[in-house]
């Protein structure tokens, strides 16, 4: 007799189970759709292979509009926490010597750094240059010359015999030698001296050279945390656009396989699916357990 009470519930039990297990599966299953004499077989492919698209694209929605806004990243970035530790970063970098810095950031080797230093001497050497060129240096010379001349000489008998004409005769010509000379022979002189001071500066901290500028330890990070902010503020829209996040998750989760996101599901919510399948089979048993009432 108790088999014919309990064989009700049991069944109902196995029923839900095994309904409730069929659905979890079709979820996933069939990867791909099947085909009998042309026509597709309903329910083929599975729900997410079949919906994989607008999956990735309401959840890059979610992710990109609700869960991960740009006021959110912004804020990460502005926090306490954050922006001291970009800024130690930075001062870190500041202290370190030049030529250290620059080799790490740029991974020069040796023939590259002396090649790029180099090419900025003759540079610099061939600007300083053309910018003496440029203010006609000899001619400078000349007038000022002509006005040492005339005070040094004010009230001397040697005053009597220069005239202005032959001062400035004298030292035009003087100066246009000077103008040919700077111009022809200058960069041999210059280049020489600007090696040894870019010697000395590479040796030198960013840290020290602001700190010949007046710009204590305080000063120079407060000017780092500063510009962090300002560059953040300014540019983080622009960033944020082109990133995209809801776009950058559809096609990551467009890109994956099915059993990627399968394996990526049960692991967020393996637990509550096997849940779901438990209770089919407890509400099977429950309906097998009324319908000896009624």
């Amino acid at each position: 007799m108790w088999i014919k009470y309990l064989s009700g519930p049991i069944i109902g039990a196995i029923i839900g189970y095994c309904t409730n297990y069929v659905a979890v599966k079709m979820l996933f299953y069939p990867r791909k759709e099947i085909r009998i004499c042309g026509h597709r077989l309903p329910f083929t492919p599975g729900a997410i292979p079949k919906g994989k698209p607008r999956l990735a694209k309401a959840v890059g929605n979610i992710v990109g509009k609700n869960l991960i806004t740009k006021e959110d990243i912004k804020g990460r970035f502005l926090s306490e926490e954050t922006k001291n530790g970009v800024v130690d970063r930075v001062v870190k970098y500041l202290d370190t010597d030049i030529e250290h810095g620059l080799r790490s950031l740029t991974g020069a080797n040796d023939e590259a750094y002396n090649c790029t230093k180099e090419k900025i001497s003759s540079g610099l050497s061939k600007e300083i240059v053309d910018s003496l060129d440029n203010i006609q240096i000899g001619s400078i010379i000349a007038d000022e010359g002509g006005k040492i001349i005339r005070e040094k000489t004010k009230g001397t008998m040697l005053d009597m015999f220069l005239s202005d004409e032959m001062i400035s005769s004298l030292l035009g010509s003087m100066g246009n030698e000077i103008q040919t000379w700077i111009k022809e022979r200058g960069e041999s002189y210059i280049k020489p001296e600007l090696d040894r001071k870019l010697n000395n500066i590479e040796q030198m901290s960013v840290s020290q050279l602001l700190g010949k500028a007046g710009m204590d330890q305080e000063q120079i990070r407060n000017l780092v945390e500063t510009v962090y902010e300002k560059a953040l503020n300014s540019e983080i829209e622009n960033v944020l656009e082109k990133i995209n996040i809801s776009q950058m998750v559809e096609e990551k989760i467009n890109a994956m396989s099915v059993e990627e996101l399968e394996h990526i599901v049960l692991a967020v919510m393996k637990k509550e699916l096997n849940t779901i399948v438990n209770l089919g089979a407890l509400i099977g048993f429950l309906l097998g357990v009324l319908n000896i009432f009624f």
